[in-house]
């Protein structure tokens, strides 16, 4: 089925999603399991570095300085594509373009020692709060396995550039309920000496990589709801039961239409916060609505497509439940809906 964000596709996003599905279809489908299940087995590592060739491992990096310099609405369909086979790569690839963009934005000139090119990966670690011994965040897509940290101290526009182990301790998360395949981790900040600043970020830009950041969730929620949306449409064409495909009941049609709906609202939603008016900075407030419009729906979308494939959908092999406990992930990232709903309010 082809969406309005199809029909309002130009030619260079379209050869941008038509080289990215190629990839999702030649290496994402059949490792996208296994780095679900196994996300320790070395496949990420494996598969990130054949993303790096893509360009989209630097997507939002300047192009003097090597990256693509992608427009933000071009990087979510990215992030989109690749969420359709694995929510998990997506939110990893979220996380090293942010920190990426965060150190070219703060003007660094100097990216010796900064991954590219599918060669490992940064992590944007946030929000930092307060915590007993200086600053957490509970959860960093990328934070295991990430050879720099990239982060602004709460109030502060200071970028901080930080190896592991240079006043910082990485917890890594074992067995999460979703986005396994990021590689998340815990990340406690302690005592970061002057010498780890790398650059000013300023209020524009801290609200920026926000801004970005949840329209990034957002895409992700939406090639999630795309990939429940097709595996629940094949799934009901071919299970037969009362005398019919279940494709013909009521009920099923019904849900099958209100995942379309919410595809297409989530889509227009996070297309108009990501092109705005034409400014470099997306709103934050339009992005903020976006994503909770796109999780949401996500998650109603992959508990019915669970739903539509009974039993079956809680069975590993069907796919269906990594889509239900990754939607489940997104919704609550950065901060739950609930916090993102009264932070529209200020």
């Amino acid at each position: 089925m082809e969406f309005t964000r199809d029909l309002l596709l130009d030619d260079e996003r379209r050869m941008l999603l038509e080289s990215v599905s190629s990839f999702r279809a030649q290496v994402l489908d059949e490792f996208a399991r296994e780095m679900d299940e196994r996300p320790s087995s070395g496949r990420v590592e494996e598969v990130w570095k054949q993303a790096g060739p893509l360009g989209i491992t630097e997507a939002l990096l300047s192009g003097d300085k090597g990256g693509q310099g992608m427009d933000i609405y071009s990087f979510c369909l990215v992030l989109e594509e690749v969420a359709r086979s694995s929510a998990g790569l997506s939110a990893l690839l979220l996380s090293h373009n942010l920190a990426l963009r965060a150190l070219d934005h703060s003007g660094v000139s100097d990216l010796d020692g900064v991954p590219l090119a599918g060669e490992g990966w940064a992590a944007l670690s946030f929000p930092l709060k307060t915590a007993e011994h200086g600053y957490r965040v509970d959860f960093v897509p990328g934070g295991s396995g990430a050879s720099l940290f990239v982060f602004a101290l709460p109030g502060g526009d200071d970028l901080y550039r930080v190896y592991p182990g240079d006043g910082i301790s990485v917890e890594e998360i074992i067995d999460p309920l979703g986005l396994r395949a990021a590689k998340p981790a815990a990340l406690l900040v302690g005592e970061v000496g002057d010498e780890m600043v790398c650059g000013k970020l300023g209020e524009a830009g801290v609200g920026q990589l926000e801004a970005i950041l949840l329209l990034g969730i957002g895409s992700i929620s939406l090639g999630l709801a795309r990939q429940a949306y097709d595996k629940a449409y094949a799934y009901a064409r071919e299970r037969y039961q009362a005398c019919d495909y279940i494709i013909n009941h009521e009920q099923i049609r019904l849900m099958l239409s209100d995942m379309l709906l919410g595809i297409e609202a989530s889509g227009v939603a996070v297309r108009q916060a990501a092109v705005g008016d034409g400014s470099v900075s997306p709103r934050l407030s339009a992005c903020r609505a976006a994503k909770v419009l796109a999780c949401g729906r996500t998650v109603s979308a992959t508990t019915d497509g669970v739903q539509i494939h009974g039993g079956y959908g809680y069975m590993r092999e069907y796919g269906m439940e990594r889509l239900m406990r990754d939607a489940k992930y997104c919704q609550s990232f950065p901060r739950s809906p609930q916090e993102e709903m009264l932070a529209l309010l200020d």
